[in-house]
């Protein structure tokens, strides 16, 4: 098992590509606490007191830094941090011109600001704990910009959410490297999660996902949560600073 007695926090577990991680980790050995704004999942009942599921406002860094001190009072020092959790205002947001700023400041909130306060409250227990990681779910639009198949028109508070977290996710890459802890990033393209439900309802649009994909297909959460798992795992010891697309090939297609 890659985690035995490793403990980790996933943020945004409470469904999707959050839960398949947080599952994964538990599967092969790893304490959890998991922090996500939606009720608990029966998913978790069988795994008795390896988890600790909190309720909370991602927003919130007092809330995140309780959630932290309790977790490290129940398992001990944190190995492994994944910030999953993420939100996309699908016809609230669009261009910078316009938009209602509101929401703008709500999905930089939530993709970025809260990941900033997750590593400022984990990092003092990942000094004392070996080894240590964190990855960090952007986007491919946080790589390169382009037409979203998802919706009409320009997405640019999650573009440049997404954006900042590669770039956060390679500064403390450095910063950090002296303390043995590692950062990256994974970059989804076209998932398939509770989060797009709405948009994959529609037939046209998987089609036309899947068509401009070199695999063909959708992915799925496990997809994204195999790469985070890789990621945060003894066989990526000497990664980090890295991204690592997880889109069927799309970027390789648009180089």
């Amino acid at each position: 098992m890659r985690f035995r007695d490793r403990v980790a926090i996933v943020t945004g577990g409470g469904g999707g590509i959050g839960l398949a991680v947080a599952e994964g980790l538990l599967a092969e050995g790893a304490k959890v606490a998991v922090i996500d704004v939606k009720p608990r999942p029966a998913a978790y009942d069988d795994h008795g007191d390896a988890i600790l599921y909190a309720e909370a406002d991602l927003a919130d860094p007092a809330a995140i830094a309780r959630i932290v001190a309790d977790a490290t009072a129940r398992f001990g020092p944190v190995n492994h941090l994944a910030n999953v959790a993420g939100v996309a205002m699908w016809g609230r947001d669009g261009s910078v011109v316009d938009m209602d700023l509101a929401h703008w400041r709500t999905t930089l909130d939530i993709n970025l600001d809260a990941i900033v306060h997750l590593v400022r409250a984990v990092v003092p227990s990942m000094r004392g704990a070996t080894p240590a990681s964190m990855v960090h779910v952007a986007s491919v639009v946080g790589v390169r910009s382009m037409d979203n198949a998802m919706v009409d028109g320009p997405l640019d508070a999650y573009q440049v959410s997404k954006a900042s977290v590669i770039s956060l996710s390679r500064s403390l890459a450095i910063s950090l490297g002296a303390d043995r802890i590692r950062s990256n990033t994974v970059s989804p393209g076209s998932i398939w999660t509770p989060m797009t439900d709405g948009i994959y309802a529609d037939p046209a649009r998987v089609e036309r996902m899947a068509a401009r994909t070199p695999l063909h297909r959708v992915g799925r959460p496990e997809d994204v949560a195999d790469a985070c798992l890789f990621l945060l795992s003894d066989a990526a010891d000497f990664i980090t600073g890295v991204d690592l697309p997880v889109d069927g090939g799309l970027l390789a297609k648009l180089v």
